[in-house]
């Protein structure tokens, strides 16, 4: 009987053992708070920053995804060895005391915190350590004076960081209530800005912030190499910016109180051009432009991508086109359909503007043969240029030798320009070289006229170019030929081509246009789809799948002047929805999921009375 009943007490904990692998109730409600005195970031009490990214995608091994306890949403971060969380432009805390995360682990022994400032340049980070309790809620409250290097008025990033750190398999949390808060006896400070000034503008007093509390006011400087602070009183000492922290102490009945504010020193040069950027002399031919009124520009798809820290505006400057970006920290340009190919070029050139920024970077992405980010066959590399001057134009051309990680150049897809926070004009960006340069296409696309396939695309030069192989494949893995285009030779001139698929499949049709120089080397375009379905049905394909940044919808016929497309979770609940008509029929709809948490979503087309869904996974 001892026996007996030492086994099933055995038995009753190893139950209890993989019942607590998970959370089986949700944390704790917080409490009631005015909208002052909280930035929540993910909970479902309080009203959330928008646009937070909770996972960027920094190469860890963590996968997110949502779990639920009843009502109640929960992250999850599964195979944890650190996660990123990426904050809209740069969020104001420093009127908060308070950093709170309730969390549920079985198997992390201890929680990294970091607080990190991403501009102005050098980034700062700064780390605090939590032990948890295992197999239970772990309600924390980090008190923000314990992130002392820290900017609060300009917090980019969070990152978790886990112990034991990944493994196989690693640690999974599970995190709930999120945010920012300070007690209701906690100052409220606001009116704090600094103007900017000048380099040889005189000393100056510091106006003091707006308080409901009477304790005297302190100040600091982040970066005294521009500016140092003596009591209330700033000098100025280089171009740059610093961060000047008011700090109020503790009076009646109010504790300490903090609140900072960017300070911006200027060369005290001219803050705008007056004379557009010079123009470009190199032969046409000898250019793949992607921005520059001398010459005929490949597509892009956007000059500033919604992950990225900047504003930009077009602009003329003496009836010039220009991008202006402010608030520069780095700006993300994509041109992804299609991606170019600037294997032969021999530089990169840019010309650039600025009354403020110390330094300039170039970046450069090139996604591989597969075309597509995250593929695993990426590279990219990021050139420092000299700091530019002030108040001039002034011209790169980097030697492409000089990007040295950019081991392959045949599908370039993302640019990013990397600067300090700064106002930055820029012009004329294109690749060249002493030479001709390869063929260059520019555009090609895939529809439907009737029962055939219509191919067109375009070039805007060719070098050597013998033709295009057009290449077909029902599931764009295995590939056939199916025809063959003659090309121009070597031609500058803008060359249209189209051709006939006559016999498409049933279902889905992939097309890639294979370019064949004269000596046998050769490129592969971007893939196009069209879908073919049974007379009478509704019907759409899409790749790529699993989806990391956008996915690619070929409808078919659409019968109605309302119908729609959309993305739903698990639950059923719409989380995108684009609205479509009968003139969208045989056309591509791309989807963007760059923001998107993971996990199977549907894919579901409205058409009246017929309704199609398919199953998509957001990687």
């Amino acid at each position: 009987m001892k026996k007996i009943y030492t086994l099933f007490v055995f038995t009753f904990f190893a139950v209890l053992q993989i019942y607590a692998q998970q959370p089986s109730s949700p944390a704790a409600t917080p409490p009631a708070r005015n909208s002052t005195d909280y930035v929540s970031l993910y909970s479902g009490v309080y009203t959330n920053v928008d646009s937070t990214d909770f996972f960027p995608g920094w190469g860890q091994t963590t996968t997110i995804t949502e779990f639920y306890v009843g009502a109640d949403t929960l992250i999850k971060y599964s195979n944890f060895n650190y996660q990123g969380i990426q904050l809209i432009r740069g969020l104001d805390v420093s009127n908060m005391t308070k950093l709170h995360i309730d969390l549920w682990t079985s198997n992390c022994t201890a929680f990294e915190v970091s607080l990190i400032n991403t501009s102005p340049a050098p980034t700062v980070e700064q780390a605090f350590n939590l032990t948890p309790t295992l197999n239970g809620w772990n309600s924390f409250d980090i008190d923000l004076s314990a992130y002392n290097n820290i900017a609060l008025h300009n917090v980019g990033q969070i990152k978790l960081v886990s112990t034991p750190f990944g493994g196989s398999p690693g640690p999974t949390v599970y995190l709930d209530n999120i945010y920012f808060y300070k007690s209701a006896t906690t100052p409220t400070i606001t009116n704090f800005t600094i103007p900017s000034k000048n380099v040889g503008n005189p000393a100056f007093t510091i106006t003091a912030p707006a308080s409901n509390s009477t304790g005297a006011f302190t100040y600091t400087s982040s970066n005294p190499a521009v500016a140092t602070v003596t009591g209330s009183t700033i000098t100025i000492l280089s171009v740059g910016n610093t961060t000047i922290k008011a700090t109020q102490a503790a009076a009646g009945g109010f504790t300490a109180g903090t609140k900072s504010t960017m300070f911006t020193v200027n060369s005290g040069l001219a803050s705008s051009p007056t004379t557009a950027a010079p123009t470009p002399t190199k032969l046409p031919a000898n250019v793949i432009s992607l921005y520059s009124n001398a010459y005929t520009n490949n597509p892009v798809d956007t000059w500033s991508a919604v992950w990225d820290q900047a504003d930009v505006a077009d602009v003329q400057i003496v009836g010039n086109d220009t991008k202006k970006y402010t608030n520069l920290v780095y700006a993300g340009v994509e041109f992804t359909a299609p991606t170019i190919n600037v294997t032969n070029a021999q530089f990169y050139h840019v010309d650039i503007w600025t009354p403020n920024a110390t330094s300039f970077k170039i970046k450069l992405v090139d996604f591989g043969a597969n075309g597509t980010y995250g593929g695993g066959d990426d590279v990219e590399f990021e050139y420092t240029c000299n700091p530019p001057a002030f108040s001039t134009w002034v011209s790169y051309d980097i030697p492409m030798t000089a990007f040295t990680g950019l081991t392959t150049k045949a599908h370039l897809a993302q640019m990013l320009f990397v600067s300090s926070s700064s106002t930055v004009y820029i012009d004329n960006v294109y690749f060249w070289s002493t030479g001709v340069l390869a063929t260059n296409l520019s555009q090609f696309t895939v529809s439907k006229k009737e029962n055939t396939s219509l191919l067109n695309w375009i070039t805007l030069s060719e070098t050597n170019n013998a033709g295009f192989v057009i290449e077909h494949s029902n599931d764009a893995k295995n590939w056939e030929q199916i025809q063959f285009v003659k090309g121009n030779g070597t031609t500058t001139a803008t060359a249209n081509y189209t051709a006939t698929d006559k016999n498409p499949t049933k279902g889905t049709n992939y097309y890639r246009l294979k370019q064949i120089d004269n000596n046998g080397k050769f490129n592969y375009s971007s893939v196009q789809s069209v879908y073919f379905s049974e007379k009478g049905t509704v019907g759409f394909s899409f790749y790529p799948n699993p989806s990391k940044n956008n996915i690619n919808v070929a409808l078919e016929t659409i019968t109605n002047k309302v119908a729609s497309l959309e993305l739903t979770d698990n639950l059923g609940r719409v989380v995108k929805s684009i609205t479509i008509s009968n003139q969208h029929s045989n056309s591509n709809i791309s989807i963007n999921t760059a923001n998107m948490n993971k996990g199977v979503y549907f894919l579901v087309l409205k058409d009246g009375p017929f309704t199609k869904s398919s199953t998509v996974v957001i990687d």
